[in-house]
């Protein structure tokens, strides 16, 4: 891949498992990296989830190799979070393919 590909900021969150005093287990989730991506729009569907019309879509994330992220992180663009399906490592373009669907909240 080309270096000016990677040119939208992005943010990678990871989960801190938490018990809060009720006993309760809870997920927080912190800021971890903040780097810049070649971002793909993969794919698109209109679902309807708990009577409401979300607009699902899944984005394809290039990023470099040493960014620190794994299958439990999620990733924030433009102000919407993205939960990780999948990642692949390519070794010989030094990058990994993050392919996120977005999360209705």
């Amino acid at each position: 891949m080309q270096a000016g590909l990677f040119n939208k900021p992005i943010t990678i969150f990871e989960p801190i498992d938490s018990i809060n005093e009720y006993g309760e287990r809870t997920i927080d989730w912190k800021q971890r990296y903040d780097t810049r991506a070649n971002v793909v729009y993969a794919s698109s569907a209109r679902e309807n989830q708990n009577s409401e019309e979300f607009f699902a879509y899944i984005v394809t994330f290039g990023v470099r190799s040493y960014v620190p992220v794994t299958e439990r992180c999620q990733i924030e663009f433009r102000g919407k979070r993205f939960r990780i399906i999948t990642i692949e490592e390519r070794e010989l373009q030094n990058d990994k393919l993050i392919r996120a669907e977005l999360i209705n909240e």
